[in-house]
């Protein structure tokens, strides 16, 4: 890895490593999927020590390195599992993945929606989402309303514009619709009761693809609710 690539790496880590800091808490199970490696995944057992870190992924050779990594530096707190994620069906509260490729970000997604855990996910490679078994675009009912599934395509490989060499307006325009498929991601998790947040990675030069979705599960837990009638009873 070139400097300036591992320079921009690092950046990337470090935006969706201070989301999940601040939605983590002790006990916390963290599953970074598709994980490659480990970059997002060792650094978060790293920087949560009191949380759990599961990896997620299929390539033996990606995972193989990310075991001696973590055996590397140490880390206790941290597992490994050779899988596609569709088969990890294990409990968590939040769920990660850096530059999740097409419509591995809508898996990633359904994944925690159904687990009712948070999430924090930067999407890639626009261009590859189209309809598959599991899902079908438009997702959100807004958005289905106003685009057919073969102009949401189209929207996609404009969202796939952004590479440095092209234009800055092209680049510009390529931004805009990441936007939009992100919001229409967003407002289909919505519709389960998760607020979420469309960001843009600080600096924004640290990668072409540089959206980032902060998704945070409705407050339904027994737990919570007691907590919140607690406080509720002290105010009056």
């Amino acid at each position: 890895m070139s400097n300036i690539r591992a320079v921009r790496k690092r950046q990337q880590l470090n935006n969706l490593v201070a989301m999940v800091t601040e939605i983590a808490r002790p006990g916390y199970t963290v599953v970074d999927f598709c994980s490659g490696t480990g970059h997002l995944g060792i650094v978060l057992a790293h920087t949560l020590p009191d949380c759990q870190v599961i990896l997620i992924e299929n390539k033996e050779e990606s995972l193989v390195r990310a075991q001696r990594r973590g055996a590397e530096l140490g880390l206790k707190n941290i597992g490994f599992i050779q899988a596609n994620l569709d088969y990890f069906t294990g409990p968590f509260e939040i769920g990660v993945a850096l530059h999740a490729c097409g419509v591995a970000t809508d898996m990633v997604m359904e994944h925690c929606i159904k687990a009712r855990a948070a999430f924090v996910i930067s999407p890639c490679c626009y261009g590859f989402i189209q309809n598959a078994i599991k899902f079908s675009f438009p997702k959100s009912k807004r958005f289905q309303e106003t685009l057919t599934s073969k102009e949401h395509m189209i929207l996609c490989r404009f969202a796939d514009q952004t590479a440095v060499q092209l234009h800055p307006e092209r680049r510009l325009v390529g931004k805009q619709c990441m936007g939009l498929v992100d919001l229409d991601r967003s407002w289909a998790a919505e519709a389960h009761g998760y607020s979420l947040q469309v960001m843009t990675m600080e600096p924004d030069s640290c990668s072409p693809k540089n959206n980032m979705l902060l998704g945070k599960p409705p407050h339904t837990s027994g737990q919570e609710v007691d907590a919140g009638q607690q406080e509720a009873a002290l105010h009056n």
